[in-house]
């Protein structure tokens, strides 16, 4: 079995005390000021004070991997403690004369590159953002979106390198942060406009809601896609196994046989609970409601809120579904039959993610392997809680033992995971259950079984059997299913694989301070609830939602206006064309990249 390198990101002033190549704790190699090789990536990590409230943050935002890097664990040394972190988009930017090599990334100061993506990409960057910044704002880490040297970008992914404690900002300071290191001024007027109205409205405007500032870059994204003629197509192969050690498959998905250059994307994996019986009727029970259900949604006719709410209802159906036959049946506690799922809603450039259990999601570049989604366990439920580091859950007697799956108990105690993405690169998506995902297969084999699908040098039918193998060979212990769905896209330029290595290991990176080890504590809720007009003072003048709507409005109207300028730009454009019979050049106003 390959042996991943791991790099660890380590916080805190006692590393100033080594050089490069010296070894600390007869374990980590010092490859920079705050990078370390673990020479022993097979060995358990150190433990972490659990107590500890400047752990808190990362714990508590375990969920949002592969955005936020995950803690890994404390060493102490002589000089002072060092916080170590894992999945961190260092890349050879952050090594002296290092080139891309395996356990570093393809991440680059987003600051650095953003000249070098285009309209599409950019605006992907920023909605990521401002999505990423109610759960950071939560846990007092929103500031870490206003530094530029913590801000990272791998393929169409915005990563943290860390997190930044402080006083919270407001979505004034990120509408001035935004204005003073982005800029859309080669993309055309109408969209260096809106983004300027963007920009001061966050400003100007008290309490505005980051789902409205998300809603318009959603909306200039959408635009920005027809402008740039991209274009979608999916391929979809599945594969289940009962594996080597099971004498039946309890695994179900959907489809079931392949599918080539498809507009509009359902896919499902469900697994049976494992030692319930009737697990294979749970999981074909989910598969069929969830089909019938889910297929008629037009993902680009509907809010995402309604989407997400039909998936929400959707999944609490089937679990009414298997609840009610396991009652009628009259099975209880053990006997009582379950299943898992993860399934997947596409259309154009839109994803939705929806999980219960441990069934997985990956999302597989050229760059790197992700996971999207987070195992509805012991494990990650300790850790979402603060409680400890996934490594110590997962050394917990029950670690790995679910909290919840469909047809084990009643809806209103089942919450189910809806996630939601914007796709503007080549990539596939991997929907798999445990018997691949265990042991960390996919994030080891990744580069020999799916890298080369997207080199074009391996159909998806064949590496859809080639992970079957893999799975019943190295694991074996149980049913396996895969469903990969690989997206093809490409733009009126062609096909977009923007590659920002060579950029990365030319650059600079400005020094890295020691930011986080002051641990500030966020709002007690009393602190939240109490208001200037409880201690005495008058209360300022408060923008009524009215108010806050119509300035909206009228930002919506501008970036209408430019919709519809680009529109008539492009009609003219076509009417020259076709009258004068030669080949113009690309509209002025946005040029692809």
């Amino acid at each position: 079995m390959p042996l991943l390198k791991r790099y660890l990101w380590a916080i805190g002033s006692s590393l100033d005390h080594y050089t490069v190549g010296e070894l600390v704790g007869d374990r980590y190699l010092v490859q920079g000021k705050h990078l370390l090789l673990d020479l022993l990536p097979g060995e358990p990590a150190p433990s972490v004070d659990n107590t500890a409230q400047l752990y808190r943050p990362y714990l508590r935002l375990f969920p949002k991997r592969p955005h936020v890097p995950e803690l890994f664990g404390t060493l102490f040394l002589p000089e002072g403690e060092l916080l170590l972190l894992e999945h961190v988009p260092v890349s050879c930017i952050d090594i002296a004369d290092a080139k891309v090599a395996p356990g570093l990334t393809h991440a680059a100061p987003l600051t650095l590159i953003w000249e070098k993506a285009n309209l599409v990409r950019r605006l992907n960057w920023l909605w990521q953002i401002i999505s990423l910044w109610p759960a950071l704002a939560a846990e007092n880490v929103a500031l870490t979106l206003l530094n530029p040297q913590l801000l990272r970008a791998e393929g169409s992914l915005v990563r943290l390198l860390q997190l930044q404690a402080g006083n919270n900002p407001t979505l004034a300071d990120l509408g001035k942060f935004w204005q003073t290191h982005f800029s859309f001024t080669d993309q055309g007027e109408n969209f260096q406009q809106a983004f300027t109205i963007l920009c001061q409205h966050m400003q100007q405007t008290q309490d505005t809601p980051p789902e409205l500032i998300r809603e318009t870059l959603e909306t200039l994204f959408q635009q920005a896609l027809d402008h740039l003629g991209y274009e979608y197509h999916y391929d979809i192969a599945s594969r289940s196994d009962q594996g080597p050690s099971r004498t039946r498959n309890e695994d179900k998905c959907f489809p079931d046989y392949y599918l080539t250059n498809q507009s509009q994307v359902l896919a499902l994996v469900c697994d049976g609970v494992g030692g319930h019986e009737g697990g294979d009727v749970a999981s074909g029970l989910a598969i069929d409601i969830l089909k019938e259900t889910l297929t008629p949604l037009q993902l680009l006719e509907m809010s995402p809120a309604t989407v997400e709410q039909a998936i929400q209802t959707a999944i609490h159906r089937t679990n009414d579904a298997i609840n009610q036959r396991n009652d009628t049946e009259q099975r209880h506690e053990r006997q009582r039959m379950g299943t898992t799922v993860v399934g997947a809603l596409i259309e154009h450039a839109h994803l939705y993610l929806a999980h219960i259990g441990d069934s997985r999601a990956y999302w597989i570049n050229r760059w790197g392997c992700y996971q999207l989604t987070l195992d509805d366990d012991v494990a990650s439920r300790d850790v979402r809680l603060g409680m400890s580091t996934y490594h110590q859950a997962l050394e917990l007697p029950y670690g790995g033992s679910l909290v919840q799956a469909l047809g084990m108990a009643p809806s209103q105690h089942l919450h189910p995971t809806v996630q939601r993405f914007l796709l503007d690169e080549e990539g596939i998506l991997l929907l798999c259950s445990d018997g691949l995902s265990d042991f960390n297969r996919v994030e080891t084999y990744w580069r020999q079984y799916l890298l080369p699908v997207l080199q074009g040098q391996l159909s998806l039918t064949v590496a859809a059997e080639q992970l079957i193998d893999l799975a019943n060979h190295l694991n074996g212990h149980d049913n396996v299913t895969v469903v990969l769905i690989h997206c093809r896209v490409k733009n009126a330029a062609g096909v977009i694989d923007l590659d920002y290595s060579d950029i990365v290991c030319q650059g600079a990176l400005p020094e890295v301070t020691d930011i986080t080890m002051n641990h500030v504590a966020p709002p007690q809720p009393s602190e939240r609830e109490l208001t200037v007009s409880q201690i005495g003072i008058p209360p300022k003048p408060q923008p009524t939602q009215t108010s806050r709507l119509q300035a909206w409005l009228l930002l919506l109207i501008a970036v209408g206006i430019a919709a519809a300028a680009l529109g008539f730009l492009a009609v003219v454009t076509s009417i020259n064309r076709s009258t004068e019979g030669v080949e113009s050049s690309p509209s002025p106003l946005i040029t692809p990249q």
